[in-house]
């Protein structure tokens, strides 16, 4: 996948998965942080760069298109994929910091006791 460039941001697959869930625009503008229209433009967006149609709309409903279903199903994987790829670095960068706290942590104390043998004497 050398140079590969990808049309959409997991932002906008977050705008996907909450618009297949809540099966309304607005719900899932609200649920998102963003105004109706913010959504709708992004998701037109990902529609004309995949060159398919992910929800049939009315002013009515909204529903999945066979494509759209497919989509969200990758859409969640990838989510998923992310937020597990962030828990992992966050815990792994814990663990560094946390033995780097108790290596500066046992430094310190090695230091005190030199000095404190320097005023003991």
């Amino acid at each position: 996948m050398k140079n590969a460039s990808i049309g959409f941001t997991f932002r906008e697959l977050q705008y996907i998965v909450a618009v297949a869930e809540e099966l309304n625009f607005h719900k899932a503008a609200l649920r998102c942080c963003v105004s109706q229209s913010t959504l709708s433009i992004q998701l037109k967006k990902c529609e004309a760069y995949l060159g398919v149609t992910l929800f049939r709309r009315t002013h009515h409903s909204v529903a999945l298109t066979t494509e759209g279903v497919e989509v969200v199903a990758f859409a969640r994987v990838a989510l998923e994929a992310a937020l597990h790829i962030k828990t992992r670095t966050a815990q792994r960068t814990q663990s560094k910091n946390a033995a780097h706290v108790r290596f500066k942590l046992a430094r310190t104390v090695l230091d005190l006791e030199d000095q404190s043998r320097v005023f003991l004497r």
